[in-house]
């Protein structure tokens, strides 16, 4: 979700975290999130973030049905996923090292979907903030005249309605799933984003650590040697204020605080995961490979298991 930003998507407008680093045998190294043409005046395709400066060294359309046999006892909390970016605003693209070119959406919606295979299947209710190629709820007054690109207010009025959905839908907790972007093809790794000012601070901490140490773990478990780049504070990001958010807002709109008359914020713990830079050809390879979708998939499917204490973990892969 960046381009020359780092790409945090839907959780902030725009796009993108970085880190350096390669990935490891065989997949594609992490990659920046970096908005993709068509998400116009937006940095990180739908999140709302803009890039930070890197420091080195540091195709699914409908959810696969769940199982009937043997179902895992229903859980009583709710998880919403947000697989960012959708429809013309393709989020980050970009090139396998065969030159494969590799757009965001598809990838985070690929991921999304395997997650909430995964989490159903465990007994956990899931509701997605879109399970197509699509942006739910959009309107002509959000695309520029032609139709390409997504206005400004077209973009923030898509991340609204997503907020919207899962307060709607009473979730325990929100992932926003992204992939990064930045403009040195060798920047690459793992981060995850959270918001420290909101008055569940503590939880969305705990999430976001959650996430990025079992993905990292399982990364690791399967020989790749991808970034950590760390949990991070959405308030140390340079954000995409929309033009009516405020000099003084510094926040990924899915995760930060709502705006008196210009927007309204979720109302549950969340986390915004920048899994791999698609800017890194190895990261993007790794990405585009589904065995690597499914190793992001169960480490989500574990970290939101436990941060909602859940004890059966029985379709999830292990370390």
């Amino acid at each position: 979700m960046w381009k020359p930003r780092l790409e945090l998507i839907l959780a902030f407008a725009f796009a993108g975290a970085l880190t350096v680093g390669a990935c490891s045998p065989a997949l594609a190294p992490p990659s920046v999130d970096t908005p993709g043409p068509a998400s116009a005046a937006t940095t990180a395709s739908g999140s709302g973030r803009v890039p930070t400066t890197p420091v080195p060294g540091s195709p699914a359309s409908s959810r696969a049905p769940t199982p009937t046999s043997s179902p895992s006892p229903v859980h009583p909390a709710k998880v919403f996923l947000d697989p960012g970016h959708g429809g013309v605003d393709t989020g980050t693209i970009g090139y396998t090292d065969d030159g494969t070119m590799v757009e965001e959406k598809t990838i985070a919606l690929a991921i999304a979907l395997k997650t909430a295979e995964l989490l159903e299947r465990d007994g956990i209710s899931v509701e997605l903030s879109r399970t197509n190629d699509s942006l739910p709820g959009s309107t002509p007054a959000d695309y520029v005249p032609d139709g390409t690109t997504l206005t400004p207010d077209g973009v923030l009025d898509d991340l609204q309605r997503r907020i919207d959905r899962a307060n709607a839908s009473g979730a325990s907790v929100l992932l926003s799933i992204h992939l990064n972007a930045y403009d040195d093809p060798s920047i690459g790794g793992t981060e995850t984003f959270y918001d420290s000012s909101r008055p569940f601070a503590a939880q969305n901490e705990r999430f976001a650590s959650l996430i990025q140490n079992d993905l990292i773990a399982s990364l690791r478990a399967k020989g790749y040697d991808t970034p950590d780049r760390g949990i991070a504070d959405d308030q140390d990001l340079i954000t995409d204020r929309f033009g009516t958010l405020g000099e003084d807002y510094h926040h990924l709109v899915m995760l930060g605080p709502g705006v008196p008359g210009h927007l309204n914020p979720s109302k549950m713990p969340g986390a915004l995961s920048e899994s791999l830079f698609l800017s890194d050809p190895a990261e993007a390879t790794a990405a585009n490979q589904s065995s690597m979708q499914d190793l992001i998939a169960g480490s989500y499917t574990r970290a939101i298991e436990q941060f909602l204490g859940n004890p059966g973990q029985r379709h999830t892969t292990s370390h």
